[in-house]
């Protein structure tokens, strides 16, 4: 599976998948489009779990002493803690399990409440990542400087927190699943979290950039845009869910759906970084070294 040739699906996805919206909206409603919405997040969570299988196979393309491999061991973790809480909200999107109302079981009250903060744990462990990839290119003691641009791109990602905020009361109507009380700061905390790791990771791009750019610097762009993307999921909902309450849903979904896909395409670009620095030979490969973070 090669970067371009998914790149080329997602594009054709990013068309097809609002002409079903648009379709099933003409024909029965926007109330009907539920379902649309649905049956995406499913395919999200497809989406998501190649992502995971490409990260565990960069993984081990890494040497154990290599800091990539501490970073993609990280990013693996992310993947599956991040998929555990997918599941989780799987069981509710389908009703498999009723959302909480006041007054339920403190079981309920754990799993759908407490246990949505588990993309919350999974964010930090990819900001542990991160960390990891930064220090590795300072420690090569080169100086490195961010570009007019890259403050451009974090101002963009912070505006999006900052808008999301500006429009909090609307992000406690709703979503994929029935909200409850507690989801608006959830939500809030999600968006904050996840600029943070889109600054590191315009950070992390920069570095790339400078030390010859290439494959490694097109993981981190990639990486980028997924997080602008699920950042501005939260924005979407928080901007139009209290008067198109179906179009918000199926906006913050089409965003998500974004984001799988371009987590798998930085995984392939940092497979195909190995086709140029780790060549294998009658299927005897070289360990990676740090020129592959």
């Amino acid at each position: 599976m090669r970067p371009k040739t998914v790149i080329l699906v997602l594009l054709f996805s990013l068309l097809i998948v609002p002409g079903v919206y648009a379709v099933v909206t003409m024909a029965n409603g926007s109330a009907a489009t539920g379902g649309v919405t649905k049956v995406l997040f499913a395919l999200t969570i497809v989406v998501e779990i190649a992502a995971l299988f490409q990260a565990v196979a960069v993984r081990k393309l890494f040497s154990p002493s290599d800091r990539g491999h501490l970073t993609w061991t990280l990013i693996v973790a992310f993947f599956v803690v991040r998929l555990v809480g997918e599941l989780r909200l799987s069981t509710l999107t389908f009703d498999f399990v009723a959302p909480y109302k006041d007054g339920d079981p403190s079981s309920r009250f754990f799993y759908v409440v407490v246990l949505r903060y588990l993309y919350t744990f999974s964010d930090l462990l990819f900001v542990g990542a991160l960390i990891t990839t930064v220090r590795a290119y300072k420690s090569t003691g080169l100086k490195f400087e961010l570009m007019g641009r890259d403050y451009g791109y974090i101002a963009l990602l912070w505006a999006i927190p900052v808008a999301t905020y500006a429009f909090r009361t609307n992000l406690s109507l709703g979503g994929i699943i029935t909200a409850d009380s507690y989801i608006l700061t959830y939500r809030l905390v999600a968006v904050f979290v996840g600029a943070i790791i889109g600054t590191l990771c315009v950070l992390v791009r920069r570095y790339a950039l400078q030390m010859g750019g290439g494959a490694v610097a097109k993981v981190w762009n990639t990486v980028v845009i997924a997080g602008i993307a699920r950042a501005a999921s939260f924005l979407a909902l928080a901007l139009f869910l209290k008067n198109f309450e179906y179009e918000a849903r199926f906006a913050e979904q089409y965003l998500l759906w974004i984001f799988s896909w371009c987590w798998l395409v930085a995984a392939l670009y940092q497979r195909e970084v190995f086709s140029y620095i780790a060549p294998f030979h009658a299927g005897v490969g070289r360990e990676a070294t740090l020129d592959g973070a």
